[in-house]
């Protein structure tokens, strides 16, 4: 598996811990992505890193029981630079109806770090 697939599995992984219980760093989870990160949510609304470190404040242990599945992770493009990987994103909580995303990521890269650049997130049928 290429470091940037790695990496989506390993932030889905701080972001289920975070959501669900309350663990973790939301400063370190934010040392993840570029300081230009931007997204574009399920609804269309653009947002950059200071509303995402918001959001990962906000919701720490606010989703118990959460778990979030990644699968059909691949790489459309890769580059000295970066890559392009799109993923399935699956959020499970206890007595709801599981919500699934489409993801596409952009990710740059820096000697061994990997940030996060661009990410565009589309409800599943």
């Amino acid at each position: 598996m290429n470091r940037y697939l790695k990496e989506v599995i390993d932030l889905h992984v701080l972001i289920e811990a975070l959501f669900a219980r309350g663990e973790g760093s939301v400063a370190a989870m934010v040392e993840r992505f570029h300081a230009d990160f931007a997204m574009v949510t399920p609804v269309g609304a653009e947002v950059g890193l200071g509303d995402v470190s918001t959001l990962f404040a906000q919701r720490a242990g606010s989703q118990p029981g959460l778990s979030i599945e990644v699968a059909e992770l691949e790489t459309i493009a890769q580059w000295p630079e970066g890559a392009v990987v799109c993923y399935r994103e699956t959020h499970h909580l206890p007595g709801q109806k599981a919500k699934t995303r489409i993801s596409t990521a952009l990710f740059s890269a820096g000697g061994e770090r990997v940030l996060w650049r661009h990410l565009q997130e589309t409800w599943a049928a």
